[in-house]
């Protein structure tokens, strides 16, 4: 039987976040936000397997900052954080890996990619 993740999905565009949740609605436990900021206080205040990020937000910190302010928790120096991002030009994807996301997927993203990127943590969740 599989063990559902709890997953932090921070995304600026309301339409992505549906798309997001609606994707994962048969297979995880999802929470939202709008803001950099926002996925900050939420991992402070509680425990999520595994974090959805887009990197481009009109409403503060990018989310290569809020990565790193995320890994400044200590139960969140491991947890799986994949970049969401319509940046998709040739060494895009090395250069976000290198800054310490686990996975990368450019938007438009489809459903059986997000689901295999995160069936890939939940054995060690």
């Amino acid at each position: 039987m599989k063990i559902p993740l709890k997953v932090l999905v921070n995304d600026d565009d309301e339409t992505t976040q549906k798309l997001i949740c609606l994707y994962l609605a048969d297979y995880e436990n999802v929470v939202t936000v709008g803001c950099g900021q926002e996925a900050i206080k939420e991992c402070m205040s509680n425990s999520f397997d595994l974090v959805i990020m887009d990197i481009k937000s009109r409403n503060g910190m990018d989310g290569v900052q809020t990565l790193n302010k995320i890994r400044e928790i200590e139960r969140y120096k491991d947890i799986p954080v994949l970049a969401v991002t319509a940046f998709a030009l040739k060494g895009d994807k090395e250069f976000f890996l290198q800054e310490g996301f686990d996975g990368y997927l450019a938007k438009p993203f489809d459903k059986k990619t997000l689901i295999e990127f995160i069936k890939k943590y939940q054995s060690i969740t």
